[in-house]
């Protein structure tokens, strides 16, 4: 920027003359631009640079390049752009148009239009690759992949600039930058290792439901043949109970008594010569037991799977 720098400086020292010798309107606006200018005063110099450049007495690459250093500071970019594109048309081998190309790569860039940025200041470093610019040119680049989560690109360019232009003022900024790819690439680890973790506790809780509902199956299925054989057995003593009863061949505890106590009526004869001494069955009292115990199995077991059909009622 030293010739920038000059060349403005001696534009700022005419004003004196063209205070004296301006008489139009264009060269009091030229006048008026180039005070707010040294002001900072960067939207009255817009306006007044705005209207100089429409007189061609007034209307230099100076005059041109200052209105667009104004639109930069003023963060007018999409008017930079387009005094940009004007510049060229009118001072295309101007020595400000190194200067204005590096401009507008980074109105490209404010205006999200990277792709086009990078083009653009690229070029810029390929033909001036000993301008004081070439530095910030660099960043520039790296901002525009940065914006476009090209990291990689972006990373190596700021590495570049730290270790090839370490006196260069965008270096403090390179360096920020290289620290927030690291970090966000140590958070993309992170959240990467969180979501493997996840999926794998997903799998094995969904593993654990699946295998504690089979058992929960199989749990049911047991109870249910339990009782099943429960009441299968019950149906069959209680035919054979009926069965004895209208023979007369049994006789019920009375009250207070056990199953061992009761007294058979009809005593049992004795085996005939030859005839097997097999074990007795069991007698109708001891059926009528078994029975009962059978009955109570029975409605533990329909308590059992009423309590289990509740609980996955209240689920």
């Amino acid at each position: 920027m030293k010739k920038a720098g000059i060349a403005l400086a001696f534009l700022l020292a005419l004003i004196p003359v063209f205070s004296e010798s301006a008489g139009g309107k264009a060269e009091t606006a030229l006048v008026q631009g180039f005070n707010a200018y040294r002001n900072e005063d960067w939207h009255s110099a817009m306006i007044f640079l705005r209207q100089a450049v429409t007189s061609p007495s007034v209307s230099t690459d100076e005059t041109w390049y200052m209105l667009i250093m104004c639109e930069m500071y003023a963060g007018e970019y999409a008017s930079a752009h387009a005094d940009c594109e004007q510049f060229f048309k009118l001072f295309a081998f101007s020595r400000y148009a190194p200067y204005v190309q590096y401009q507008e790569g980074r109105c490209l860039h404010f205006l999200n239009q990277n792709e086009n940025a990078v083009l653009v200041l690229s070029d810029f470093c390929h033909q001036n690759q000993n301008s004081e610019l070439y530095a910030s040119a660099l960043y520039w680049i790296a901002e525009s992949f940065f914006a476009e989560y090209n990291y990689d690109s972006a990373r190596a360019l700021y590495e570049r600039i730290v270790s090839d232009f370490p006196a260069d003022s965008k270096v403090g900024a390179a360096q920020y930058r290289i620290e927030a790819i690291d970090q966000r690439s140590r958070e993309e680890k992170l959240l990467y290792l969180l979501k493997v973790t996840g999926e794998e506790n997903l799998a094995s809780r969904e593993e654990y439901e699946r295998q504690l509902r089979q058992y929960e199956a199989e749990d049911k299925l047991g109870l249910r043949q339990q009782l099943a054989t429960a009441e299968a057995r019950i149906s069959e003593l209680e035919q054979a109970l009926a069965a004895q009863k209208a023979a007369g061949v049994i006789v019920l505890p009375a009250e207070g008594q056990g199953v061992h106590d009761v007294v058979q009526p009809v005593a049992a004869s004795k085996p005939a010569a030859g005839e097997a001494t097999a074990t007795a069955a069991p007698t109708a009292v001891e059926e009528d037991a078994e029975v009962l115990a059978l009955k109570r199995k029975a409605r533990q077991l329909k308590y059992l799977l009423d309590e289990q059909k509740s609980m996955e009622e209240a689920e």
